[in-house]
């Protein structure tokens, strides 16, 4: 009965043991390969990690621009009148409200208005939000307190950190209102502020009325600023953030000022060409009325038939110079013009210009349909709409699903993503010059097996011989080829750590800055001895197929 043998491989153990004998034995080839794969694992590290610095240098760019997870939501821009677009009003609030993973939603309204302080002026950008969302939308203020709905003419108001050094001097050639050391003179939280939304009403202009008085062209309003938050870079630059119902109020006096200014406008020019064409006509048609236009116009009113337009017209001259010299200096008031000189003829014309004022006010009134509620339809829109995400990974689905519906989106974590996709070009760029010199570095150790099995085949046929597993013999030259790679991947890393501290400070202007994360440390040794590997696998392969009988005759 034969006795079966069971053949063991060599131990894992036996396999380092015995490659790191035979690499010590030529220590000067072992050193200059181990340095060429050290200095191809730096090359690589650095420069990965450079584009690993820049990715994040930008990330934290934008993230200090505002919340990640902030999504802005606009109507969508109509490219003709027959294309429908969706409404941004209550209802697409609420359905917005409902998606998966929204935290908070706010409608917002805008309104640019004008500061005074003293003898200070500045500029306010107001967001009418829903105070119950400041908190989510990273408003919380850092001095004061949140504002609440307060009153119309008396709002409380929260103001963004920059808002008092943005005020002007008007005396002064609109110089900055800070002292020397940038301190500003104005202090919102304790100095009395008005906001007006009219320039004249700044300025203190006046305009007539139609009794002829003067009066205001706009409204103050006495702010109550309750708090200071911060600006978030720049994003929220010189801001006042109020509760929307408030600030929806103002929008509509406004509008309803801006349609008042258009109507007497419009009323102030019908008057004067009607005025002109009624003192045309008048002397035309009343000529008899000059002569006794300063002593009164009720005899002279006798004369404005028709049947004596052929009476004096000698004198047309005359009146029409008169009639139209009394009528231009009665403005907007017709009624006037027809009582002083011009004759009753003028009361046909008052009616018409009566009707041409009122014409005006309509087509005044219509072009703000938001204000004046003349559409329906779009009445109850809103400017703008903020979301919150609940993480950075929902963002995109929900704003895919807010853009399905017809809106338009915008979020810092899309430009975020733009940054990300050139950080990874560039990542790639910089890694693929670190890999060509990897694997030059691959290509010494390559070399370096392929004359380590040229100098020993006597002992490869010696090993065959003796009964050695042809894998084993394998496994004995990818052991020493794995050991250079790791040994030069580990001190590839060391010396890397070191370039990435004084990289910064030899490229300080630059800002450049290097990055080291746990899978590129890991993943730079790893990888190092993985391509020592298979730069070994065809030497190795040489020496499996050695013939034991040249290899023992060999000398």
């Amino acid at each position: 009965m034969k006795r079966q043998v069971t053949r063991q491989g060599m131990r894992t153990s036996d396999l380092l043991r015995t490659g790191c004998v035979n690499l010590w034995r030529r220590k000067t080839r072992t050193i200059l390969t181990a340095v060429s794969m050290t200095i191809g694992v730096m090359c690589i590290v650095v420069l990965i990690s450079v584009g690993l610095g820049y990715g994040q240098s930008y990330q934290e760019t934008v993230e200090a621009m505002g919340s990640l997870t902030k999504i802005d939501v606009s109507a969508a821009q109509k490219m003709d009148d027959k294309q429908k677009t969706a409404l941004l009003n209550d209802k697409a609030v609420e359905s917005i409200r409902k998606l998966d993973g929204v935290e908070a939603v706010t409608p917002v309204e805008q309104l640019t208005g004008y500061l005074k302080s003293g003898s200070y002026i500045g500029m306010i950008k107001l967001y009418g939000i829903d105070l119950n969302t400041v908190e989510s939308f990273q408003l919380t203020p850092v001095e004061g307190e949140a504002p609440t709905e307060g009153l119309r003419l008396h709002p409380e108001v929260m103001v963004s950190d920059d808002l008092a050094a943005s005020f002007g001097d008007p005396n002064n050639n609109w110089a900055d209102a800070v002292d020397e050391d940038g301190n500003p003179y104005v202090d919102v939280m304790n100095s009395p502020i008005k906001l007006t939304f009219d320039y004249d009403q700044l300025n203190g202009n006046q305009k007539s009325d139609k009794e002829g008085r003067a009066t205001t062209t706009g409204t103050f309003y006495n702010l109550d600023v309750s708090g200071i938050c911060s600006s978030q870079n720049n994003t929220y630059s010189t801001s006042g953030f109020l509760d929307i119902t408030r600030l929806q109020e103002w929008k509509k006096v406004q509008a309803d000022q801006a349609a008042q200014k258009s109507s007497d406008s419009s009323s102030s020019s019908s008057s004067s060409s009607s005025s002109s064409v009624s003192s045309t006509g008048s002397g035309s048609t009343d000529t008899n009325t000059n002569n006794n236009s300063t002593t009164g116009n009720t005899t002279s009113g006798t004369n404005s038939n028709s049947t004596d337009t052929s009476a004096n017209t000698g004198n047309t001259t005359n009146t029409g110079t008169t009639n139209n010299s009394s009528n231009s200096t009665s403005g907007t008031q017709t009624s006037a013009g027809s009582a002083q000189g011009g004759g009753t003829s003028s009361s046909a014309t008052n009616k018409d210009t009566e009707r041409a004022a009122v014409n005006s006010s309509t087509s005044g009134s219509s072009s703000n349909s938001r204000s004046n509620g003349t559409n329906v339809a779009t009445s109850d829109t809103y400017d703008l709409v903020w979301v919150k995400a609940e993480k950075v990974s929902d963002v995109q689905r929900i704003s895919n699903l807010i853009k399905q519906a017809g809106f338009e989106t915008y979020s810092l974590n899309d430009m975020l993503e733009t940054v990300k996709k050139q950080s990874r070009q560039i990542q790639g760029v910089l890694g693929a010059i670190g890999l060509v010199s990897l694997l030059v570095a691959g290509i010494g150790v390559a070399n370096t097996m392929m004359m380590s099995i040229n100098e020993r085949t006597r002992e490869v046929g010696i090993l065959k011989v003796l009964g050695t597993e042809f894998s084993d013999i394998a496994k004995l030259f990818l052991t020493e080829a794995f050991l250079l790679g790791l040994a030069g991947g580990i001190t590839g890393l060391i010396l890397s750590l070191l370039m990435g501290q004084i990289i910064p400070r030899m490229f300080a202007d630059m800002d450049i800055r290097c990055v080291f994360t746990w899978w590129l440390i890991l993943g730079s040794v790893l990888f190092a001895g993985v391509v020592a590997l298979i730069a070994a696998w065809i030497p190795a392969r040489k020496a499996m197929n050695i013939s034991p009988n040249e290899a023992i005759r060999s000398e």
